[in-house]
């Protein structure tokens, strides 16, 4: 007999979604700014679970809940409605390293217009509190609710889908960085490294990306649980580390005054992104050979920072190495360094493909594959795709000696077990 009063709650909540789809007012009386539109759903629903337990505990408020549940749901629809629009790759020169996977298996950046950046911190508190409330909330209903009911109550599945927006909108916010540095990514590679000759300061690509990077870092800090903030600056060193690393190899040739240049560059960089987790507003305005803060970043983000650019700036001085040096080099420089990691750098060096080859076959790889792999160019895959075979080869050996073994043991403990029935 209370179904209609159910109905009429239901509808009451979807208005106020439709409302809260334009709605972008924000609540600053809390430790972080959320959506005002949060704060009046949960207000309604407080008041909504007031006027039905008045009336019942039962079955009605049961349905009351789920009627909730569903609310909940669409308004976190709703917060990832006001993240950007995906940008779908289309080919050509791709620079951002963190694309998104969307339905159907294609990819996508995002760019996030001036100043949107707030509105997507605005998104990920709201998530949050959202979050944290339905808790709350479900405590709550089950501490209310008849005891016939209260094994129903659960509301995991729908913080769940506020902690996914959350994700989403991280991920939304490193691709909108990255996006914002696509112009001083394409200014390195059109860059002739190749007849660089002379070494000065930092290159104008470098101090592009500070004045991309700095206003929007800091303008972030504040507006987002430092858990969020941290989990960014770990995906944006990394993503800007793998997109940086692939445009210079991508490179057809750098002489050594390019590569002093661009280790140059590499250390600017890499001291920007250690900052990141500590920016502050003082250091928006600072150039980028100015000292920002004394404030240290965690242990942990600094040590991944410093080996993701250990691997650039190995790369780079083992491009500048003299070639009768290299095999030697290379050895102690790149621990773990493969076949392809080697030819990678023969052919930034310019070296001709029978160096290449006679180098790989000095280096242990075999003369026919070293002289495919030197045809094949710096893609390598000759070498990979028989590395890889190799390793299936002796996977698929192993696989089978394992099941003997273990066709083996079966037979004995059968045995075993017969001769005490």
């Amino acid at each position: 007999f209370l179904s209609p009063y159910i109905e009429l709650e239901s509808q009451s909540m979807d208005e106020q979604l439709v409302e809260s789809t334009t709605d972008n007012g924000v609540d600053t009386r809390g430790e972080l700014p959320v959506l005002t539109s949060s704060t009046a759903l949960f207000v309604y629903i407080k008041g909504s679970i007031t006027r039905c337990t008045a009336l019942t505990k039962g079955k009605a408020f049961l349905l009351l809940y789920g009627a909730f549940k569903d609310s909940l749901q669409k308004y976190a629809q709703v917060l990832s409605g006001k993240l950007p629009n995906p940008t779908t790759a289309v080919g050509g020169l791709t620079i951002s390293a963190s694309f998104i996977k969307q339905e159907g298996g294609s990819t996508a950046s995002y760019k996030i217009p001036p100043g949107g950046e707030m509105t997507v911190c605005h998104v990920i508190s709201t998530c949050e509190y959202c979050a944290d409330t339905v808790e709350a909330l479900e405590d709550l209903i089950r501490d209310t609710i008849d005891d016939d009911y209260k094994s129903q109550i659960d509301m995991s599945g729908t913080q769940e889908i506020f902690h996914d927006v959350t994700a989403k909108s991280i991920r939304v916010l490193v691709s909108g960085l990255e996006s914002r540095n696509e112009n001083a990514f394409k200014s390195m590679a059109s860059t002739n490294w190749s007849t660089f000759s002379v070494v000065g300061e930092e290159s104008s690509y470098v101090r592009f990306m500070h004045n991309e990077i700095q206003p929007f870092v800091v303008s972030i800090r504040s507006l987002m649980p430092s858990s969020y903030f941290r989990s960014f600056c770990d995906k944006f060193a990394t993503a800007f580390a793998s997109a940086y690393y692939d445009s210079l190899i991508r490179q057809k040739r750098i002489s050594e005054a390019g590569t002093q240049q661009l280790l140059l560059d590499v250390y600017n960089l890499k001291t920007l992104l250690l900052k990141l987790p500590v920016m502050e507003k003082e250091t928006a305005t600072n150039s980028p050979g100015k000292k920002a803060s004394t404030t240290i970043a965690p242990a942990m983000y600094t040590k991944m920072v410093s080996n993701m650019f250990k691997r650039i700036e190995t790369l780079l001085k083992l491009v500048g190495t003299p070639q009768e040096l290299l095999i030697d080099v290379f050895a102690t420089q790149w621990v773990g360094g493969t076949a392809l990691d080697l030819q990678t750098v023969m052919t930034l060096k310019g070296m001709k493909r029978n160096e290449q080859a006679a180098m790989l076959e000095k280096f242990g790889v075999d003369p026919v594959a070293a002289l495919k792999g030197a045809t094949s160019g710096v893609s390598g895959s000759t070498i990979m795709n028989e590395h890889v075979q190799a390793l299936q080869e002796k996977s698929s050996d192993m696989a089978a000696k394992v099941n003997s073994d273990l066709f083996q043991m079966r037979a004995k403990v059968d045995d075993f077990r017969r001769a005490f029935r």
